[in-house]
């Protein structure tokens, strides 16, 4: 049987194997985490510069883009451009006015003659008054 003494230096011997065995391994662990941390940094890294890379090549072709749009835009063909569109689109509907007027006016000359003679029995040449037309003539 063992003395208490032999038992006392068995188990700080014990002890000392298993304080040993941990810290080697938390070394061991921590040298693993750190050179993990370490690369999952470095591809890290590698991706941001990537990434810058794509968004510089971006914003020269964007910048190249819109110089050329810029251009394009402020050019005098496309002013020219602009404007004729504008005219056009002001005569059109001035056009669309003016046949609209027209047609009114050619359905009631009839219904706009009784009226008027029929204010009264007075003309415009008896009340001092010229008779104006809406529209001077369109030559067709």
């Amino acid at each position: 049987m063992d003395t208490v003494a032999t038992r006392l230096q068995e188990t700080g011997q014990h002890f000392a194997k298993q304080g040993d065995a941990f810290v080697t391994r938390t070394r061991d662990a921590g040298v693993a985490f750190f050179g993990e941390a370490r690369d999952a940094g470095r591809h890290l890294i590698g991706a941001v510069e990537a990434e810058a890379k794509r968004w510089r090549r971006y914003v020269a072709m964007r910048g190249a883009q819109l110089r050329t749009e810029a251009k394009t835009a402020l050019s005098v063909a496309s002013a020219e451009k602009a404007v004729l569109s504008q005219v056009d689109r002001t005569l059109r509907t001035i056009d669309a006015r003016v046949r609209a007027r027209l047609a009114q006016l050619e359905r009631k000359p009839a219904a706009g003659k009784a009226r008027k003679g029929a204010s009264h029995g007075k003309s415009a040449a008896k009340n001092g008054r010229k008779s104006k037309q809406a529209l001077p003539p369109l030559a067709a």
